[in-house]
């Protein structure tokens, strides 16, 4: 069969606007879930995946699913005559490495592990903690009502990703912009007005970071771009495209993430308050603890693919073509593999926790998003009192990474 009957269909599909669903999203994912875990929807002409299991085999490398399928996801409404006017878009993907397969996805993060490594990471710890202070400090400040993410959430993680590629806090406005415009092209069927501005991010993006190659070149420091330019293995080392291509996946995946894992992840805390005096009881907010907070923010929604060959699976015939929705934030919330998910339970074996990703395909940066989560939280936590303005929250356009527009809250200093 290619999927459930008609009937079945009509009550469970609903078109992915994270927008218009908002915190609804869990519960349609739920409901997938528990009638269909490996579902055809005609509405998004994609395969919607949620059971733990399912997307865990999804990530598994046993199925003939590939990673390259950017722009295709984004663009595969267009014509050809409307692709040509954005050609960074149809060339850009193909060096991320989020975008690629075997081999070359293996050279590539074999190349630039060290510019993840700890000694990367730990130089910036320091940084981090101040900016994460002075954010605190200003919201200390501020009377009535606080927009969590303009002032706490975005500020943050700008400022620590500027200072991993060794720029200045003047470029925060413009590394807001950018990260947004990038992170829409996993969205599906991306309006061509979008495309355009996706376009000219990357071709921005390039003109900052060229010079900075050839800055790093000439003088390396031990951060980031100088591990990138580098980095070599028996003879191998990146190409300037391939450097650029893992820079723009640096604002994607190390900016946005962290400002929704910040801000939904704050969200959540303050409506279950019972659990914000749970960790404060605790003698360690440590890693587990962050971990179960972005296991309920559900911050990572989906990853996308392509299908390389047909192929059945559960009794589902998968075509070569379809798209494939791997469901992060449903398999984290599977009560097969999580008793009571929807509640937070710091106590939890976070081993099967999906939020970044099992497998070959696992999220290269997560040393660094665990070091600023596990500095935030902490602090955030310890220092304010905070409670939601409105339950009702006000998600942002992209599908694959849920993301607040704006969050305001009542914080205060505890005694």
């Amino acid at each position: 069969m290619t999927g459930p009957s008609q009937s079945v269909a009509s009550e469970l599909d609903f078109p992915l606007d994270i927008q218009s669903l908002g915190s609804s999203l869990t519960e349609r994912l739920d409901d997938l879930r528990k009638t269909s875990p490996i579902y055809w929807s005609e509405i998004n002409q994609a395969w919607m995946v949620t059971g733990h299991c399912e997307v865990l085999m999804g990530y598994s490398g046993k199925l003939p699913l590939s990673n390259e399928r950017l722009p295709f996801f984004a663009t595969a409404h267009l014509s050809d005559e409307e692709r040509t006017q954005i050609p960074a878009v149809m060339q850009t993907p193909k060096t991320w490495l989020l975008n690629m397969d075997g081999d070359e996805h293996q050279r590539i993060r074999r190349l630039i592990q060290r510019a993840f490594g700890r000694a990367v990471v730990e130089a910036i710890r320091p940084d981090v903690q101040r900016y994460i202070k002075e954010a605190l400090d200003a919201v200390a400040e501020i009377d009535g009502p606080v927009e969590f993410v303009e002032n706490v959430a975005r500020i943050i993680p700008a400022r620590m990703i500027l200072k991993v590629c060794d720029f200045d806090d003047t470029l925060i406005n413009e590394m807001q912009r950018w990260s947004i415009d990038l992170n829409t092209i996993g969205n599906i069927n991306v309006p061509l007005e979008q495309l355009f501005k996706v376009d000219g991010v990357i071709n921005e993006l390039n003109e900052l970071f060229k010079p900075k190659f050839e800055e790093k070149r000439k003088n390396p420091t031990g951060d980031f771009i100088s591990e990138l330019v580098l980095a070599v293995d028996a003879g191998d080392k990146l190409t300037e495209e391939e450097m650029l291509g893992v820079c723009h996946i640096v604002l994607i995946a190390g900016h946005d993430t962290t400002v929704n894992t910040m801000a939904l992840g704050v969200a959540e805390l303050a409506r279950q308050p019972e659990s914000i005096d749970k960790l404060r009881q605790s003698d360690d907010i440590d890693i587990d603890a962050i971990m179960e907070i972005q296991r309920r923010a559900q911050m990572s929604t989906f990853m996308s693919r392509v299908v390389a060959e047909d192929f059945e699976w559960d009794g589902n015939i998968i075509k070569k073509g379809q798209f494939v929705l791997l469901f992060q934030s449903a398999a984290n919330q599977d009560p097969s593999v999580f008793a009571e998910p929807h509640e937070f339970n710091f106590e939890r074996d976070q081993g099967q926790n999906l939020v970044f990703a099992p497998g070959m395909h696992h999220c290269i940066g997560l040393r660094l998003a665990k070091m600023v989560l596990s500095e935030f939280f902490p602090a955030f936590i310890e220092r304010f009192e905070f409670s939601l303005v409105n339950d009702e929250l006000d998600f942002s356009p992209p599908m694959a990474f849920r993301g607040l527009e704006t969050l305001p809250m009542i914080i205060s200093e505890r005694n």
